[in-house]
């Protein structure tokens, strides 16, 4: 991730940085809004899902009780017939007497119920007190005696309701009209089935599913499901809820992860109705907005990116143009200075940089040409005079002391001075060798010992590598010289004896060269000063200037204190010296 960013931040061009700038701006609003939306909507459909089944089933409730209600009361009324249980009772055993009055006033009622109640099939009186079946309604207790629901209305005298192979059916007992207390007959109506669950089987919404249980838990009604596998699978798992299996009714709250499931108890039958809907259905319809969602939303992110790619482009146009144009300057080309009409940002520095341009080209052409000139000519002049102050002393001493001792010294003194001039002045040449420099030096060194009674010291560490290198011609002597007139002149007396230290080794690409001196001790602020300050005639600050000129790089003239509180100057140059410097030392 740091790579990343470091690429991003350092490496990637400006159009890279606006495209993916814009691109995460407008990604992650885009991102957070979709997935709130989505969540928001799958809560919202969820919750109005269970609303909805909460809706219908309560509508279920109302209607199924008021129709079962109204059915209760009708099997009531015909119960609590007193004229028809008078008859029943005054003609036990008398079909007669009994079918004569059924004819007269009880099946009259009978069949006007059935004919305006449509959900009535069929009505049946069934009681011991005749020995066959008398008219339409009345039956023998003989046929039904065995009868479970018979049995238990000798001890129940309340409305039954019972399903029996796909049949509805609803008893009561018939009681006495002496006591109330004692079963003179069980009246049993079948009802149409469909017709009393038609609001049960109108239900439709989504993909539902709903099982209609009897108290005992029994499957009164069943509607499917387009999943035969899930109905299944959540019908047995309703049906073990209903028995009480603890573990069953555990897998029955796993259902409700993948179902919503609603039920509600019909009072009046004891009938539990229990109403499901697949969560997938749901889904579904979350799906379908998702995916209308995300086309409209990659749609708006196509028109944007595209006006995006187009606003980076013009942005980095500029841009781009700019950085080819400093490009171009780095690489040297200062004649065709870019100017622009632009008054923004960009535009101001393209036409700074324009100006900029061209002042740098007129400088290099002036100034820098007249300074290269300058130091030439001055160099030239100077390996034409050396310090002419310094050959008359050395002459005036050769001469007195020659007076004075009379011996072949003389002869020595003459010799180092010609051979200091003679490599001093390298013919005219600015370009010398390695030994040639040092040989300089030594000659240098010898008449300045000669001069000074030898009361300093000289040592030499030097690499036989790279004395055939080339180097600028006249550049160690300054350094050398400084280092007795500053260094050792300025010792006390008594003190230990001046020492001066030239070494040279190769050290890569470069050659070095050290030269120390044990004169009193500066600090780095004075040495600062010394390099960077102009002195009279050719001084250290000359011989920094003529590096960082004709070598730059990382080439330089550097100043420290040694350990042993020696002064060193240190002259780092490459081994070969670039043709363009040669170039230079020509004009």
């Amino acid at each position: 991730m740091r790579k990343l960013w470091k690429w991003f931040t350092g490496k990637a061009s400006i159009r890279k940085k606006l495209v993916i700038s814009f691109t995460i701006l407008i990604l992650i609003p885009v991102m957070v809004l979709g997935t709130y939306a989505f969540m928001v909507a799958n809560h919202n459909l969820m919750r109005q899902t269970e609303e909805t089944m909460e809706n219908n089933l309560s509508r279920l409730e109302i209607e199924m009780d008021a129709s079962f209600q109204r059915e209760n009361d009708f099997m009531k009324y015909l119960a609590y017939n007193l004229e028809f249980r008078n008859t029943l009772e005054n003609n036990a055993y008398n079909n007669a007497a009994i079918a004569q009055t059924l004819n007269k006033t009880v099946e009259p009622v009978f069949w006007y119920f059935i004919t305006s109640d449509l959900n009535i099939k069929g009505i049946e009186i069934i009681t011991p007190l005749v020995h066959d079946d008398v008219g339409s309604f009345l039956k023998s207790a003989s046929h039904y005696e065995q009868e479970l629901w018979y049995r238990a209305h000798q001890t129940n005298f309340n409305t039954v309701w019972s399903v029996e192979d796909g049949r509805l059916y609803a008893t009561r007992t018939i009681l006495d009209t002496a006591t109330t207390s004692k079963p003179i007959g069980v009246m049993r109506t079948e009802f149409y089935m469909n017709r009393m669950i038609q609001p049960i089987s109108s239900m439709e919404y989504l993909d539902n599913g709903i099982v209609v249980l009897d108290d005992a838990g029994n499957k009164l009604y069943v509607k499917d499901m387009q999943d035969a596998e899930k109905q299944m699978e959540i019908e047995s798992r309703i049906h073990a809820d209903q028995t009480g299996n603890r573990q069953d009714r555990q897998l029955l709250n796993e259902v409700n992860q993948s179902y919503l499931l609603k039920s509600v108890k019909i009072q009046n039958v004891n009938w539990t109705v229990c109403y499901f809907v697949d969560r997938e259905m749901i889904s579904d319809q979350v799906s379908s907005i998702l995916t209308s969602t995300l086309l409209l939303v990659f749609i708006c992110l196509v028109v944007i990116f595209i006006f995006v790619g187009l606003f980076s482009t013009t942005l980095s146009r500029r841009i781009m143009l700019l950085k080819g144009k400093s490009e171009e300057i780095a690489a040297g080309d200062l004649e065709n200075p870019y100017y622009t009409e632009d008054t923004d940002e960009i535009g101001v520095v393209t036409n700074a940089m324009a100006q900029m341009t061209e002042r740098l080209n007129e400088t290099i052409n002036k100034v820098y040409k007249i300074e290269i000139e300058k130091k030439a000519t001055e160099l030239k002049a100077l390996q034409a005079q050396i310090n002419p102050h310094f050959l008359y002393n050395c002459l005036s001493s050769i001469k007195w002391k020659a007076l004075r001792k009379g011996d072949d010294e003389i002869a020595d003194i003459t010799g180092l001075i010609a051979k200091f001039y003679r490599t001093a002045l390298n013919n005219g040449q600015q370009i010398t060798t390695v030994r040639n420099e040092l040989e300089n030096i030594r000659s240098y060194v010898d008449i300045q010992r000669a001069t000074h009674d030898n009361d300093f010291q000289v040592e030499y560490r030097i690499s036989e590598e790279g004395l055939e290198c080339k180097m600028l011609n006249f550049l160690l002597q300054p350094i050398v010289e400084n280092a007795i007139k500053h260094g050792i002149d300025y010792m006390e007396e008594g003190h230990q004896k001046g020492l001066v230290i030239v070494e040279h080794y190769v050290e890569g690409d470069f050659l070095i060269f050290h030269i120390y001196n044990n004169g009193p001790e500066l600090n780095m602020d004075t040495l600062e000063e010394v390099l960077s300050a102009p002195a009279k005639g050719y001084g250290i600050f000359n011989i920094r200037e003529r590096i960082a000129m004709y070598y730059g790089g990382s080439c330089a003239l550097s100043a420290s204190i040694t350990p042993e509180k020696y002064t060193c100057f240190t002259v780092k140059i490459y081994k070969k010296i670039f043709e363009e410097a040669i170039l230079r030392m020509r004009y």
